[in-house]
């Protein structure tokens, strides 16, 4: 039985409620108990032939198992892979040609030999990649799927590593076609700790393409600056990158979404310049020919965007480590709005690192994973989500009517400050919150 939040913006005017629009419902079923250690950061949906299951990565514990950095949603909670990724992290997952791809700072998958920071599972058992990756100095940070037109669907592996297969020319960022590895067009360079963090296919111009971002000064012998595309054939600057006047920059998050207006792709990370002109911090969008600016600034990181629908149509989400937009508090999450960025109910305690939209059972949902311990409210450990908006928050016993035994649950459940009657998000409990419910009680149901 899950957990959740229903929280309710209120619209004021001269003290008197005048209007009232539904917010997230969050759902903790994920993350009760969730995971112990530091933190989850990866999600991918695979297959092992009894069909789709959940997956995440990271660095943490699955409680009472022995195992570690990689677990599975078997539907009712967090299972064991394989005897996991044992030590240290890992950073991405990746289906591939009947497998999952796990990709990190790992010392071993399930002890297999030779599958140290890049490993395969294929359902039953972990395998070895030849990657030859023991070096402390190598790190895989993320995984994508590309069909260059070219060579067909190949596995991109993005990092810090200095080679691979050892090979030391593959460094970076690197392909693999279920045998062997080749490099893609050359490799970043700069005078910055190099490494790529984001792997992103977009056709926002037409034409699909593998965009790579992170922190580099050049790719493949041209000058790109933390953010480049990969048509196939050669890499493109997109007009002189992202950056800041001064500290490294860091682009972290690509994703692609279409406002209406036509498909972009949007970019978050550590920079204040694209296209050497100021943005608004952090966050960014490219439409194929220039970059603009998203609202108002985040105070620090963005990590993750995804586009979800939250019951009310298509937004994109912004996650990282920031608590601000401008003067507008936005715990850890955000959504845009079209004009500015809004707060998404009590978002959560500590930063969210990765996500993705997936139904475990709740229906639609925006799975998120981070360092966090409590998301909208409820004890959240690592692991969340927000449902799609219910279509009659005021039906508080869920039997489809709005009458008298709704109103005993609610009042039942704001005596005893349960997070169901906290209709307005803010962790109190007060008039707010009655005249809030009312408001949807009066509303009726669809």
């Amino acid at each position: 039985m899950r957990s959740s939040t229903h929280s309710l913006s209120l619209i004021f005017t001269a003290g008197a409620v005048v209007g009232a629009t539904q917010a997230q419902d969050y759902s903790n079923t994920l993350g009760d108990p969730g995971f112990t250690g530091s933190y989850t950061v990866g999600f991918e949906v695979y297959n092992d032939g009894n069909g789709p299951s959940l997956y995440t990565t990271g660095q943490f514990g699955v409680s009472g198992t022995g195992t570690a950095n990689i677990a599975r949603w078997d539907g009712s909670a967090w299972q064991p892979v394989g005897g996991g990724l044992m030590g240290q992290f890992s950073n991405a997952i990746k289906a591939f040609n009947g497998d999952l791809i796990a990709a990190g700072y790992f010392d071993s998958a399930g002890g297999v030999a030779n599958t140290q920071k890049l490993a395969r599972w294929d359902g039953t058992v972990w395998h070895s990649m030849d990657a030859q990756s023991s070096s402390f100095l190598n790190s895989m940070w993320d995984l994508e799927v590309y069909n260059d037109g070219i060579t067909g669907e190949q596995l991109y592996i993005a990092g810090n590593y200095l080679d691979l297969n050892g090979n030391a020319a593959l460094d970076h960022i690197a392909k693999w076609d279920g045998s062997s590895y080749s490099p893609v067009g050359g490799t970043i360079g700069g005078a910055v700790p190099l490494i790529v963090l984001d792997l992103h296919v977009s056709d926002i111009d037409g034409t699909s393409k593998l965009y790579a971002c992170g922190r580099f000064l050049t790719i493949g012998g041209n000058s790109a600056l933390n953010i480049a595309a990969w048509d196939g054939t050669s890499w493109t600057d997109l007009d002189s990158g992202l950056s800041r006047p001064s500290g490294f920059t860091q682009v972290m998050t690509m994703t692609t979404w279409d406002d209406g207006s036509g498909t972009t792709l949007y970019v978050g990370g550590r920079f204040q310049l694209a296209g050497g002109s100021p943005v608004s911090k952090n966050i960014a969008k490219w439409d194929g020919i220039s970059w603009s600016s998203m609202g108002e600034d985040f105070d620090a990181d963005v990590q993750e965007l995804i586009v979800f629908d939250d019951g009310s149509g298509e937004a994109l989400y912004a996650m990282g480590n920031f608590t601000m937009s401008g003067t507008t508090p936005v715990d850890h999450i955000a959504k845009w709005n079209g004009t500015a960025w809004e707060p998404v109910g009590s978002g959560t305690d500590n930063t969210i690192f990765g996500g993705m939209v997936y139904d475990t059972g709740e229906g639609s949902s925006l799975i998120m994973g981070g360092s966090f311990l409590n998301a909208g409210g409820l004890s959240s450990s690592k692991v969340a989500a927000i449902l799609m908006e219910d279509t009659c928050l005021a039906d508080i016993n869920g039997d489809g009517l709005l009458n008298f035994f709704d109103i005993s649950a609610f009042l039942g459940a704001f005596t005893n400050q349960d997070p169901s009657a906290d209709f307005t998000g803010d962790g109190m409990f007060n008039f707010f919150d009655v005249s809030a419910f009312l408001n949807a009680f009066n509303a009726g149901c669809p």
